[in-house]
């Protein structure tokens, strides 16, 4: 390549792009509009799709040890009584970590490739490439543009224009506290209202609520409420909430945020592409926003070194990776409703509905979900020299 990649966003979806090609031997540069490096977020699961891809980058067992295996998850009503249950094992395993972990791992070392207080003004395609003004006023032309830079990307907006976020008719409240849960996911449905519980390691468990409410005007966040609005919504649930959320202090961060889809015809134009919320970003129903980002700059990365017409290969990319995007999009939609839902006598059919799903049929939509062939539609990548095979072979052990 004669001219660098350029990364829009240290993210968890941008560092590891920058991790493949760096690996590769690809010139990188990555910019994040933040000033200096910050902890960020909550909490997330690492499920054995996301796992997958950072034991292709070196990195899975160290996010093991960065945070907690977890046995299982388990769905209960408001008041404890458990709806269903499901073991990770039969589908790669999981880990509960603090995102600020996870973004550390792929942070490594990429430090001195990352330039802080750095955002896109334009862009501008031409047949040796793209140039980029920054916001200093610098040009710099590059190889290709990856917008990886969430929900608000700019590289979407410079690209697409301004696209419309759709609301999901709620929104999320998270926090950490400082109190060991027990080894498995717990998320708790009540009225118009989901507490989720997830044990994250060093004595850590990540806690989240989601409510039904109207979306908040844009503005700054609100600065006062948020901890009182979600203890309100809180006061309903029973089993191992009451405990875990005795330990939430007036000073516990609390991170709110309306929750939004991006559904876009394309994700990209000739040497532009992006990846992650910024392509996709859906509800977190199924936890698999991490993950897809990881999923994509696995994709991307290949595409990019085996491919050396860089406009066929991002095609190629969006091509390989939009039915996958699509189904999981939908699926977490479809769920998001069910678990949103007030009417009592439709949440009573739903619940029935959960407790009758054999679980065995759980377990096997589980695996259809977490376990995916990274290197489908790669050229020149037979399965037998597919990196990982192992690891795909062994994904129902649980080791």
């Amino acid at each position: 390549m004669t001219h660098p990649v350029l990364i829009v966003g240290a993210g968890i979806g941008g560092l590891a792009l920058a991790q493949v090609l760096t690996r590769h031997g690809v010139a990188v540069n990555l910019i994040e509009k933040a000033a200096s490096p910050r902890a960020v977020g909550a909490g997330l699961i690492l499920s054995g799709n996301a796992l997958r891809v950072l034991d292709r980058l070196g990195l899975a067992e160290a996010a093991h040890a960065a945070g907690q295996v977890l046995s299982g998850a388990q769905l209960t009503t408001a008041a404890g009584r458990p709806l269903q249950t499901l073991s990770y094992a039969a589908s790669g395993g999981a880990v509960g970590v603090h995102r600020a972990a996870l973004q550390s791992l792929l942070s490594r070392d990429l430090h001195p490739r990352i330039q802080f207080g750095t955002t896109v003004r334009a862009l501008h395609q031409h047949p040796r490439g793209v140039d980029v003004t920054f916001n200093s006023g610098a040009v710099q032309t590059f190889h290709a543009v990856i917008g990886a830079d969430g929900l608000h990307s700019s590289v979407r907006h410079l690209t697409f224009g301004d696209v419309p976020r759709r609301y999901a008719g709620y929104t999320s409240w998270r926090f950490v506290v400082p109190v060991p849960g027990p080894a498995h996911a717990t998320e708790l449905w009540g009225r118009g209202c989901r507490l989720g519980l997830v044990p994250i390691g060093l004595r850590q468990t990540y806690g989240y609520v989601t409510a039904n409410a109207p979306e908040r005007p844009p503005g700054p966040p609100q600065a006062h409420g948020t901890m009182a609005e979600m203890q309100a919504h809180c006061a309903g649930f029973g089993g191992p909430a009451p405990a875990l959320l005795a330990h939430l202090h007036a000073d516990t961060p609390v991170i709110r945020t309306d929750i939004h889809e991006v559904r876009l015809p394309q994700w990209g134009q000739g040497r532009v592409t992006l990846l992650g919320d910024a392509a996709h970003a859906m509800t977190p129903n199924l936890g698999q926003g991490a993950a897809m980002a990881l999923e994509d700059a696995w994709v991307l990365g290949q595409q990019l070194i085996t491919t050396p017409d860089v406009p066929a290969g991002l095609a190629r990319y969006e091509a390989l990776r939009r039915p996958r995007v699509n189904g999981v999009q939908a699926s977490s939609r479809l769920l998001g409703r069910a678990g949103q839902l007030e009417q009592g006598a439709l949440r009573a059919v739903r619940d029935l509905g959960m407790r009758l799903v054999p679980p065995g049929l759980a377990q096997q939509s589980s695996r259809r979900l977490f376990q995916v062939d990274l290197d489908a539609g790669l050229p020149g990548v037979s399965p037998a020299e597919r990196p990982g095979r192992r690891d795909d072979r062994s994904a129902g052990t649980g080791s």
